[in-house]
């Protein structure tokens, strides 16, 4: 089994551990890894654990083939014990227990706490929410965190400082976001609770979703400089992807990607909402080209050693960039209501990233015709991502493609557009 340790666990038992030992539970794997290490012993509200990329409890089965994590029950934090401050930060998949977390804080030399709690709410713009999902990028979202909190502490001379955030998918009413400042007097408490929510709110890699009677919204969390309502959920301020809505920009992709588009400029759907191929007999034929990407991303670091040395299954990026070419050509099979194009030119370069590790894999196509190119550029950068995944997939199951986008096209009547 493959154990994997974050946090200050890893910091007592490494990064990452093969263990070929028979373990029935996941507590009996924790004993294995920790039969020389009587320090750490039950591990039960200490540290959590997860299975195959799922938070267990300590009695869940496991089989050989898994991969098991182990945690501290909050991700990130630290204490600065030169300067007598305390600094705690944490994203939680758990409920936030305010009141706990304000005497965990305080100290008796204290004499000011300044706390501000952000809840869901039932409403925005007078639409009923039933429900939000916080979605963070961890390893980032972690070190902002807690690059704010410390930020915050050192140049206000708190005493203490704690801020939490949820992810995952909260009801109304829960917390969502706590922030507590500890210092002496009020002046410094309430200045650095109201300067480290507005910096939270700024940079944190933390995004929303709003859950509606008719569907699930992104929601854009940056507010203008007025009519703030920081409170950790919706506010009124601030702006959704959503049928309907308009926007202003004058790029195409700019425009689109915030637009969302009336049902009318589908162009696929005829007025009955019938699927259709589009008639583009009356379009001049030009030069069309599109570029696109993928990346693919390694949960196992090692993995970049296999794609040096070779894999069992061959050249891993020739093979990757001979699948995309192929796949280019057979869009139309794939995509159903895709024109069949001529195409003139196609080509998929394949790179190797050390940081973060994966695969950078870029595509792109050329023909001369009365309708653009960009899905086979975007197929191609799908089918060499696949492809890598599928070659690589036995040494590192979690091998991830992280997105397919198109970067900028050309020709017709949209012209030379470029992603922002």
């Amino acid at each position: 089994m493959h154990v994997v340790c974050f946090g200050w666990v890893r910091e007592r038992l490494g990064a990452e551990i093969l263990v070929r030992e028979r373990a029935a539970t996941v507590l009996d794997l924790w004993s294995i890894i920790t039969r020389d290490r009587s320090d750490l012993g039950d591990p039960r509200g200490r540290v959590r654990a997860a299975r195959n990329l799922v938070y267990c409890d300590w009695e869940t089965q496991i089989e050989p083939g898994d991969e098991v994590a182990f945690m501290p029950p909050v991700a990130g934090g630290s204490v600065d014990d030169a300067a007598g401050r305390r600094v705690r930060t944490a994203l939680v998949t758990d409920p936030i227990d305010v009141g706990r977390l304000m005497d965990e804080t305080r100290g008796d030399g204290d004499g000011a706490i300044a706390a501000f709690v952000g809840a869901v709410r039932n409403r925005n713009q007078d639409r009923s929410v039933h429900k939000l999902d916080y979605e963070a990028y961890l390893p980032m979202a972690e070190r902002e965190l807690f690059r704010i909190a410390a930020d915050v502490t050192e140049r206000h001379g708190l005493s203490a400082l704690a801020m939490v955030h949820r992810i995952g998918s909260l009801a109304v009413g829960e917390v969502s976001v706590a922030v507590v400042a500890v210092a002496p007097h009020r002046q410094a408490a309430l200045v650095a609770c109201s300067e480290a929510v507005e910096a939270l709110k700024r940079d944190l890699p933390v995004w929303k979703r709003e859950h509606h009677a008719d569907g699930a919204f992104w929601v854009d969390a940056r507010e203008p400089d007025t009519g703030r309502n920081p409170d950790g959920d919706a506010s009124t301020d601030e702006r959704e992807t959503r049928l309907g809505e308009a926007t202003t920009g004058t790029d195409p992709l700019e425009r689109d990607a915030r637009a969302v588009i009336d049902a009318s400029r589908l162009s696929h759907l005829d007025q009955s909402g019938t699927f259709r191929m589009v008639d583009v007999s009356d379009r001049p034929s030009t030069l069309r080209a599109a570029v696109a990407e993928a990346l693919v991303r390694f949960r196992n670091p090692a993995t970049l050693a296999l794609l040096r040395e070779g894999s069992p299954k061959g050249d891993v990026l020739a093979a990757a960039r001979l699948a995309g070419i192929m796949g280019a050509k057979h869009t139309p099979e794939l995509i159903p209501l895709c024109h069949p194009l001529p195409l003139t030119h196609l080509d998929v370069n394949v790179e190797v990233q050390d940081s973060p590790p994966g695969v950078h894999i870029v595509s792109s196509a050329r023909c001369a015709a009365s309708t653009g190119v960009e899905m086979e550029a975007l197929t191609a950068a799908a089918v060499a991502g696949l492809t890598v995944v599928d070659m690589l997939k036995s040494a590192d199951p979690w091998v991830t493609i992280e997105s397919v986008r198109l970067l900028r096209k050309s020709g017709g009547r949209s012209g030379d557009v470029q992603r922002p």
